[in-house]
């Protein structure tokens, strides 16, 4: 078959075509034409290569570029089927090369050979991991309790630093911070311009003390600010330690031979447990 495609006259390609032809008019003409014929060439190959096909050369082929074409594809479905490999991997499956793997990895530490998660310690029974975690709200509630006295000492501080009743003091004119609720934003503008004024008339009021009186005032301003800060800070503390607290009870609670809460499967619907009809 591929000797009778062969015999089949084909057209000639033009950029050959062209070069021969030129060739043939230099040899005819001589020198004198050489530049002309030059033009000449350039004209016809830029004619006779694609725009597009430039940069691959004035000669390139059908097949020069079938080549291209078929290595450009094999590799885009090589990267393919990669992806899809590593789409469907699963991350938590076991290799064998994962104990002999060693040296950097991506994550930026170094491969020892030893698979996250197994560090060789035997796994927990239920009832001893339940025991865990008794030990832990023990733990958790102890701390509670201490930082609920903390708050209490400093709220009863507080009270007295902003009243002005320390140890040694006479009693000034100090109060304590309240919060006022108003129903509208005109109660509220008034209410500040209110604590503006009587602000003033403090100031004014200090400006006729003496300079012992103003720096005491300095001092337990300074100070009751400062117990404020530690009070807010305390209670925040004392808040994740409640938190902390509730969520091992509910988890120790979960982990008991008879279930007595409810909680979330891992599809999101919440279920109760039933209780008993009295």
């Amino acid at each position: 078959m591929s000797s009778m495609r062969n015999a089949i006259q084909r057209r000639n390609h033009r950029e050959r075509q062209a070069y021969l032809s030129c060739l043939s008019s230099c040899l005819i003409f001589g020198n004198e034409l050489l530049d002309h014929i030059l033009e000449a060439v350039l004209r016809v190959f830029s004619l006779g290569q694609p725009e597009e096909r430039k940069k691959w050369g004035l000669l390139e082929k059908h097949k020069d570029y079938s080549l291209r074409a078929r290595d450009h594809h094999a590799k885009k479905a090589k990267l393919a089927a990669l992806k899809q490999r590593v789409l469907q991997k699963n991350p938590d499956e076991f290799y064998f090369g994962m104990l002999s793997r060693s040296g950097p990895s991506t994550t930026g530490k170094n491969r020892t050979g030893t698979v996250n998660g197994d560090r060789g310690n035997e796994v927990l029974s239920q009832e001893a991991s339940r025991l865990y975690k008794t030990q832990d709200i023990g733990y958790v509630r102890t701390m509670r309790n201490q930082t609920l006295k903390e708050v209490r000492s400093l709220e009863e501080r507080l009270v007295l630093v902003s009243r002005g009743k320390r140890e040694g003091e006479a009693e000034s004119g100090f109060v304590g911070k309240k919060t006022v609720f108003v129903d509208d934003e005109g109660e509220a503008e008034l209410r500040v311009q209110e604590a503006e004024w009587e602000e003033e008339v403090e100031m004014e009021k200090e400006d006729g003390l003496s300079i012992e009186e103003k720096d005491l005032r300095k001092i337990q301003r300074r100070e009751r600010e400062k117990v404020e800060g530690r009070l807010a800070a305390t209670r925040e503390r004392l808040k994740a330690l409640s938190d902390a607290e509730e969520a091992l009870e509910m988890q120790r609670a979960r982990m008991a031979k008879s279930a007595t809460v409810g909680g979330v499967n891992k599809s999101g619907v919440k279920f109760k447990i039933r209780e008993r009809k009295r």
